[in-house]
């Protein structure tokens, strides 16, 4: 048995749910009961109630038979791309190593991995194996925060992450959460530290769960979250560089660039739209569908362009 989105279970023809918004990557989850304690994650130290539940996601469960039978149509339906989430197992990597050999059997769809893991070997091992790219996710820019949130140190897992960076490049991917202590000068100064050892960024904003440690925190005012995706945005593209940013109390205040400048680089907002691995949208992630959008799974229409131009320049100093 493994778990699959709902969303990804719709697209596939594993359910009858009509959805707002249907995912280009089919995402599959593997394990219950994880190792870890996240305070953001319903998932942390594998509460039952919610062994269904990641992110604002539920994961109901098929059987291997079933995800045969959807993966050789998925192509045809949407699908770019296969996510194996996975939560700390207790036999560390096997498991894994297990379901991406039965992946590759299925589908010829990539297999993008988000695990945890504990040395390079291990990274190698599961791209040997088959997997595309691998993520080895932050989640939390903040040293002090990261021991508070994740527990543990961030530069060990920074040291790692570069290290795997370096033996695998172009193929190791991490998640940054936006709204967990950090300022915006720790997050661009990190992501551009990630952009220039070519690890592929996936930002997400911080999501209140219920149920969790972190269920009473306020996610990120959404103008911070567009300073940072501009940023990241014109770092990744190389259109602008982080000496020219500049910051007070930790605060982006411009990029470096009149706004005549910026514009036509931000004009088609996909700075705005969901980063991370190719043919990946995670719709709603971090939404709900007719609230605020953080990460557009999609093209942005004129209306929503403007707006979150707008929003992003009327919080420069130009």
């Amino acid at each position: 048995m493994i778990r699959i989105s709902a969303g990804s279970a719709a697209c596939m023809g594993l359910n009858t749910s009509q959805m707002d918004a249907y995912p280009t990557t089919a995402y599959l989850l593997s394990g219950n009961l994880c190792l870890m304690n996240c305070s953001f994650c319903p998932q942390a130290n594998g509460e039952n109630e919610a062994l269904n539940r990641l992110g604002r996601v539920t994961w109901p469960e098929f059987s291997w038979a079933e995800v045969e039978n959807s993966l050789i149509h998925a192509e045809n339906k949407g699908i770019g791309r296969i996510c194996l989430q996975s939560v700390r197992h207790a036999d560390g990597i096997e498991t894994l190593l297990d379901i991406i050999a039965r992946l590759k059997q299925l589908s010829q769809l990539p297999i993008s991995l988000s695990a945890w893991i504990q040395n390079e070997e291990e990274a190698v091992r599961l791209i040997e194996a088959g997997a595309e790219r691998i993520s080895v996710s932050l989640d939390v820019v903040n040293p002090l925060a990261y021991q508070n949130i994740k527990g543990g140190s961030l530069q060990k897992r920074l040291d790692l992450l570069f290290a795997c960076a370096r033996r695998l490049p172009g193929q190791i991917s991490t998640h940054i959460i936006c709204g967990l202590g950090e300022s915006e000068a720790e997050a661009l100064s990190l992501i551009n530290r990630l952009v220039e050892a070519k690890v592929t960024v996936a930002l997400f904003a911080f999501v209140p769960l219920k149920g969790t440690p972190l269920e009473k925190r306020l996610p990120p005012a959404l103008d911070s979250y567009r300073r940072i995706q501009a940023g990241h945005y014109l770092l990744q593209t190389k259109a602008a560089e982080l000496s020219s940013f500049k910051f007070e109390n930790g605060r982006l205040v411009t990029f470096g660039k009149a706004a005549p400048q910026l514009k036509p680089l931000l004009a088609e907002g996909t700075a705005f739209q969901t980063s991370g691995c190719p043919d990946c949208n995670r719709p709603f992630y971090n939404e709900r569908p007719g609230g605020i959008i953080y990460n557009y799974h999609r093209k942005l229409n004129r209306n929503e362009r403007e707006t979150a131009l707008r929003l992003l320049f009327d919080s420069l100093k130009m």
